[in-house]
């Protein structure tokens, strides 16, 4: 098994858009004003959500949950130097962690309050 589906909540699509898909670069694969944007990355879909909407009764199962979530993508270690100084260009605060050997990671926050990480998989001993 793997991670299909990433989803994390905010509270102003307009302003989850503009970070995701112009800070982080991600294209937007589909969109429902007011209830939901869809990232297609490699091998999975991110899928970001209006709680607001989401918990109402629609053609898929409700489902809600708050801002503060969590997720991690993959960083090529290459360009670690070159992602936090793009973060922090715009604005963002970025703390480094080093796992050992292992690589390092990026964590910084989106506009809702949702911690962001971007690291090398090898960070969990994935190719």
């Amino acid at each position: 098994m793997r991670v299909l589906e990433t989803c994390l909540y905010v509270d102003d699509l307009d302003r989850a858009e503009a970070f995701y898909s112009g800070t982080l670069g991600l294209t937007l694969h589909g969109k429902v004003a007011g209830r939901h944007l869809f990232y297609r990355l490699d091998g999975s879909m991110l899928l970001i959500f209006d709680p607001r909407a989401s918990a109402q009764p629609g053609d898929v199962p409700p489902h809600a949950g708050t801002p503060g979530g969590h997720t991690c993508l993959t960083l090529d270690p290459a360009q670690t130097d070159e992602w936090e100084a793009r973060l922090r260009a715009a604005g963002l605060t970025v703390t480094r962690y080093a796992w050992g050997d292992r690589g390092e990671s990026l964590y910084f926050h989106d506009p809702a309050g949702n911690v962001l990480e971007l690291a090398p998989p090898r960070i969990w001993g994935l190719p």
